[in-house]
């Protein structure tokens, strides 16, 4: 009798783990089921400059590896046509991503499809970048793009010739000081030595905007006149005898390559005042959405993928090609190259300015001006 009852608590047993079995099986095939039809598909073009090609032709490729139905086709456009190809393309033939600056977005924000969807993006991955980058691509509560690059703006100081004339870079942090110390050095050197690259004029002109936007008594005319003040062209040369340079990691990639002569120092740009803010981002290009009809989510997700890889954005700035938003991506070991460089690392000044450059106050205030003064 025991024996028998013995059989059939067995028997149930069996029957209640095939039971379990199947369902658990049921479940598995249900689960892979749904998410097999929530895959990622659909064609995705690419424009972009030739400084951020390889980038997007890699970040495609990992893409891919991992949504095997999406298509990506990264095309190379002229740096000096893309926005103006942006505008004059019809609307079904723009590409899905592209990269814009936030004057470029103001420009074709008519144009720009991710919105809500770019929101979530960013409070998604919202610490991947400073607010001050955040800032730059809201406007009304709305996302027009998501932070890509960044272009922390730094004071390069030739300080051989600086040393050499008896000053030292702890003599400049204000405007003033550097335009003094910079005419006696042009003087005394008989004019053999001048102040400012004329490679840095935008770069000078959109970081003196941004400081004086946030004083209530300068008007546009007033600003353009405190700009024409510093950057005379008294004090420009074409050639490689100057003393400063008002640039970020493309001025430092020549130093350690060796293309610029003399040693340089490095340091936050100066204000107008002591004691007023001189970290400033001045803002890269966002990646941007103009096409998503046909296939938002792949976009979306691509988006996301590409403002926050680690690893390729990590290689991109330590082969100097650009400076990324992604805060993440800035937390990398690298062997500085210290022949033409003297005190801090420009490497360290830079991504200091990134990680911790306050948001311009009057924002909207700049955006109109540059779009007033240089939006052709």
């Amino acid at each position: 009798m025991k024996l028998g009852c013995d059989i059939v608590v067995i028997k149930r047993k069996r029957i209640l783990l095939f039971l379990a079995v199947f369902i658990i099986v049921f479940f598995i095939v249900l689960f892979l089921s749904k998410s097999n039809s929530r895959y990622l598909k659909g064609d995705i073009v690419v424009w972009t400059e030739e400084r951020y090609y390889s980038y997007f032709v890699n970040i495609a490729k990992e893409f891919k590896e991992s949504n095997k139905k999406v298509n990506i086709k990264v095309l190379k456009i002229d740096k000096n046509e893309y926005v103006n190809k942006l505008l004059t393309t019809d609307k079904k033939d723009l590409p899905n991503v592209v990269q814009l600056n936030f004057v470029e977005i103001e420009r074709l924000k008519n144009r720009i499809d991710l919105l809500e969807e770019n929101k979530n993006i960013i409070e998604t991955y919202k610490k991947n970048f400073s607010s001050s980058r955040i800032k730059e691509v809201e406007d009304d509560g709305k996302y027009y793009g998501v932070p890509f690059e960044s272009k922390p703006i730094a004071l390069y100081v030739r300080e051989d010739i600086l040393n050499k004339y008896g000053y030292e870079i702890e003599d400049i942090n204000i405007w003033s000081q550097l335009i003094n110390i910079g005419n006696d050095i042009k003087n005394k050197s008989s004019d053999e030595i001048n102040l400012f690259s004329n490679k840095d004029k935008m770069n000078i002109s959109i970081l003196m905007l941004s400081q004086l936007v946030d004083k209530e008594t300068y008007s546009k005319d007033k600003i353009i006149n405190e700009i024409n003040n510093i950057y005379k062209e008294d004090y420009v040369t074409e050639d490689d005898n100057y003393l400063f340079r008002i640039a970020s990691l493309d001025f430092y990639d020549e130093i350690v390559k060796g293309s610029i002569k003399g040693r340089w120092e490095c340091k936050n740009p100066p204000n107008f005042s002591i004691g007023e803010n001189r970290l400033y981002d001045l803002g890269g290009k966002n990646l941007v959405a103009l096409n998503v009809e046909k296939n938002k989510e792949a976009i979306k997700e691509f988006i996301a993928y590409s403002a926050t890889n680690k690893e390729l954005l990590s290689r991109e700035l330590l082969e100097y090609e650009f400076f990324p938003s992604s805060l993440y991506s800035l937390k990398v070991k690298y062997e500085e190259n210290k022949e033409n460089i003297e005190g801090t690392s420009p490497f360290l000044t830079l991504m200091n300015i990134v990680e911790r450059a306050p948001s311009i106050r009057n924002f909207d205030v700049l955006k109109e001006m540059l779009l007033e003064i240089y939006g052709d």
